[in-house]
């Protein structure tokens, strides 16, 4: 099962093209070290650096906008390849892809996801420790 799910986050990783899925990921990557170093301070009785919880929900907002920028210019690429083609595609093969170019908005949103409920969580928490 492990192995499916690693496989399936690689696949959708390589079809939402490196150039753009790897800065993605480092933002991913930036906010979880983020996040496991606040709470670490949470942790060991210290208060929350609030620089660092306001750039964890910043780096998700821009996660979501790189995501949705990257998926509009998957799609114009898409249509201009179309558009220059002299054949006519089947339905199934747009689709696909259009569900290829829709994987960096999904990607950003969730990063945006989490990043947003990791500073709601730290927010509650440090306003909690302060009263």
């Amino acid at each position: 099962m492990t192995t499916m799910i690693a496989f399936s986050i690689s696949q959708f990783h390589n079809d939402g093209g490196t150039i753009f899925m790897y800065p993605l990921s480092t933002m991913l990557l930036i906010n979880i070290c983020l996040i496991i170093y606040q709470v670490f301070r949470i942790a060991q009785k210290k208060s929350l650096v609030p620089r660092h919880v306001e750039a964890i929900k910043q780096i998700g907002a821009f996660a979501a906008a790189f995501g949705a920028l990257c998926t509009i210019l998957g799609l114009f690429q898409a249509f201009g390849a179309l558009s220059r083609g002299t054949e006519v595609w089947p339905f199934q093969v747009i689709m696909g892809g259009m569900r290829v170019a829709l994987i960096t908005a999904l990607y950003g949103l969730l990063i945006y996801c989490i990043s947003l409920f990791a500073y709601i969580l730290l927010q509650l928490t440090s306003t909690k420790s302060n009263q």
